[in-house]
């Protein structure tokens, strides 16, 4: 695929997310549904112009984009939906009238299932398998979520949950220190955990229930997945002296331990931890810069 397309349809599908990530905290506010809608139409805007620019026309919205390519014959599916969302987008723009919750949903959805079937009819694109790696700034954040990636195409669901949860808790350290900064460090010897191991688990216990609480300040709208993922690993991380990042304990959840009974890790989970932590990352970007 041409670098040009790549970049494009790239920065379609991370604006799509965007506007769906509006949607994704319960009652959304009427600010959510304006921009949810406005970076829909953007990203349908994008694909159809690229494709435009291919049969060398220049059109000046979605309106005339969609005529022009139906004169060179390509096919736009969802067509009478992408004259709703242009029509809600002009009444968004120019006249302030904002959709309610249920259209601002519909609107969205149906923009995110024409990307899909365009880029794979006009760019024979798989529209799932367009990375947002390239977007993430954060060289070791980025290398760590491509390790998980490659784990999940070896078929090692275990190995790219527990690397996707920590590509997460890369993200959240940066985040942390932007808003927190780690003002005092504390070790505890081996020697001194023995006599105190009832107060170091109570510590402990003490700091996952902070990071927990820093879960809901910092990561708001994915606050419930993050639950979810922390549940399916048993993992807990901390920094190390030399700032590495690394698991501090891990349960039988996932395979590693003695537990017999542990659930079956699949590929539905493995997908649900990677695509939490890249929209994740990127949110954190965005809000925070990573």
């Amino acid at each position: 695929m041409d670098s040009d397309v790549a970049n494009v349809l790239t920065d379609a599908k991370a604006l799509m997310n965007h506007g769906k990530l509006h949607l994704s905290r319960g009652k959304t506010s009427r600010l959510d549904r304006l921009l949810a809608v406005h970076h829909a139409h953007h990203a349908v805007e994008l694909v159809l112009r690229q494709k435009a620019k291919e049969k060398q026309v220049n059109p000046y919205d979605i309106p005339t984009a969609i005529k022009a390519l139906k004169k060179h014959g390509v096919p736009i599916p969802y067509e009478r939906e992408l004259d709703e969302l242009n029509r809600t987008r002009v009444l968004i723009q120019h006249y302030g009238q904002v959709p309610d919750e249920r259209e601002a949903y519909r609107l969205v959805a149906t923009s995110e299932n024409f990307m899909r079937e365009f880029c794979a009819q006009s760019f024979n694109v798989d529209y799932g398998a367009l990375s947002m790696l390239d977007i993430i700034s954060n060289d070791s954040i980025r290398m760590t979520l491509q390790e998980a990636l490659d784990a999940r195409k070896k078929g090692s669901y275990e190995d790219a949950i527990m690397t996707a949860h920590l590509a997460i808790e890369k993200a959240k350290c940066v985040v942390q220190d932007r808003i927190l900064p780690r003002r005092h460090r504390y070790s505890v010897s081996l020697s001194t955990k023995r006599y105190l191991k009832d107060l170091v688990e109570s510590v402990n216990e003490i700091r996952d229930e902070l990071h927990d609480t820093l879960d809901v300040a910092l990561s708001a709208p994915f606050a419930y997945d993050l639950k979810r993922l922390k549940e399916m690993t048993g993992a807990r991380f901390h920094r190390t002296g030399d700032e590495r990042i690394v698991a501090r304990t891990v349960y039988a959840k996932l395979g590693i331990g003695e537990d017999e009974s542990k659930p079956v890790v699949t590929s539905d989970d493995a997908e649900f931890a990677l695509k939490l932590a890249t929209e994740y990352i990127l949110w954190a970007q965005q809000n925070y810069g990573l």
